[in-house]
Parts: C-alpha cells; sequence; structure tokens
C-alpha cells in the first residue's frame, strides 16, 4: 500500500484532475472530491489502473458540507489509509461576470460556501492529521488579486481575497509545526473558469494545466522547495 495519502478538491476539473493523475502514479493514495461525479468518473478513468497509488473517489458537495460531513471524510480517510499527507483544494464555484446589484443571492452564498467558507473549514479539521503525518502540506489555488478585485467578479473575486489572507494567517499559526501551508497563483492555463470569462480566447492556444499539477507535485514529494508562502507560477522557478 502507497505511503502517502492526499485529499484533492475539484478532483474533476483540469488541475485537480491532473494532480490526482500524477500522485497516483507517483504511489500516493488520492481522494478524489468533487461534486461532479460524471467528471470525477472521467478523470478516474484518465487515470488507468496501472499507477502503484490508489485513486479514491469521493463525491461531495462543497456547497452542502457541513462539520460533519468533513469529519466522516477525515475519519474515512483515517481508517482506510492511516494517515493524511496532503490537502490540496483545487475546487472553485464561479457562473459569470455580474454586476453586484443582479447577482441572485443564493448564487452569492453557494460561492462563498465553495470558495471560502468549505476550504477554511475542511483546513481546520484536516491539520491534526497533517501534524500527525510530520510533514503535512496544506495547499490552496489562489488569483491574481490585481485581475480579481475589478468590476464584475462579485463573490468570487472576494472569496478570493480572503482564501489569500487565510493562506497567511494559517501559514502563521502553523509556523512552529511540521504542517506547510502554501498558496499558489497559476497563471493562465485552460480551465472551466477562464472559458466563462475570456470568450474570446482559443482554449487551445493555452497551456493546460499538467505544467502546474507536476510543481505542486514536485512540491509535495519534496522535489521543490517553496520558501515563500505565496508562489506566483508566472514568476521565474528560482523566485519561489
Amino acid at each position: 500500500m502507497p505511503d502517502k495519502t492526499a485529499i484533492v478538491t475539484g478532483a474533476a476539473g483540469s488541475l485537480g484532475s491532473e494532480l490526482s493523475k500524477i500522485l497516483v502514479e507517483e504511489g500516493w493514495n488520492v481522494i478524489m472530491v468533487d461534486s461532479n461525479r460524471a467528471g470525477l468518473v472521467r478523470a478516474y478513468d484518465h487515470i488507468g489502473e496501472d499507477g502503484p497509488g490508489t485513486p479514491v473517489l469521493h463525491p461531495m458537495d462543497l456547497a452542502a458540507a457541513d462539520p460533519a460531513v468533513f469529519e466522516e471524510l477525515l475519519e474515512n480517510v483515517q481508517a482506510q489509509f492511516s494517515r493524511l499527507d496532503a490537502l490540496v483544494h483545487c475546487a472553485a464555484h464561479f457562473e459569470s461576470l455580474t454586476p453586484s446589484e443582479h447577482i441572485p443571492p443564493e448564487d452569492w452564498l453557494l460561492s462563498i460556501q465553495t470558495n471560502l467558507n468549505a476550504p477554511w473549514l475542511l483546513s481546520a479539521m484536516a491539520l491534526a492529521p497533517l501534524r500527525a503525518s510530520g510533514a503535512g502540506k496544506l495547499i490552496f489555488v489562489l488569483e491574481d488579486l490585481d485581475r480579481v478585485k475589478g468590476s464584475y467578479w462579485g463573490a468570487y473575486g472576494v472569496c478570493k481575497h480572503a482564501l489569500n489572507a487565510l493562506v497567511s494567517q494559517m501559514a502563521e499559526e502553523c509556523g512552529s509545526s511540521d504542517v506547510s501551508v502554501r498558496g499558489i497563483v497559476p497563471g493562465p492555463m485552460r480551465s472551466a473558469i477562464r472559458s466563462k470569462v475570456y470568450h474570446s480566447e482559443n482554449p487551445a492556444e493555452l497551456p493546460s494545466a499538467r505544467p502546474v499539477a507536476e510543481r505542486i507535485a514536485r512540491f509535495l514529494n519534496g522535489r521543490e522547495n517553496w520558501v515563500k508562502t505565496v508562489i506566483d507560477f508566472r514568476a521565474p522557478s528560482g523566485s519561489t
């Protein structure tokens, strides 16, 4: 049985699915969390059965998750694999660029829950097993704050600013422990969210999520060191 275990949220998306595939190929147990059941199955099929790691599909709607749901998830991980070494937040909810006065209240609340409340709650509850692993890693996917602070970004933009603050807070709080907390700004890549914003863009001309997933995997496996708390993947690799 592989000796490292990760939870990846948004595992049916472009980045989450690529990261899950790489980690399984490198011998990790990967609990793949997403509300999109069909997307999870496609991601699982993309991984195949030849990797030394173990992919586990875990359908979950982060917008509806409460402490009991996350507690059950972590208990299941502990019962099946006896450890948690990494938690990577790739999940995100975004509908469209919309003036604030036209955003349906239910969409605003859904975005806040998925993009901010759920990552905070799951991370806070996962800190104990991450500390117990001896070298736990907690990673959040962030955004270019200058890009999402402007008009029409709605709750998504607000959440990404708040998530950036959360990363800094948790990194300081975990500074004396063995848990490494990092945020990454991946830069442009093919994704469902980007296609909703830049309608005139040709997705085929954008880089895939694979290079970003490879860098995350290198960090998780100790092959790349990130000194800064927030890592901008658009910057030269030597500046991390």
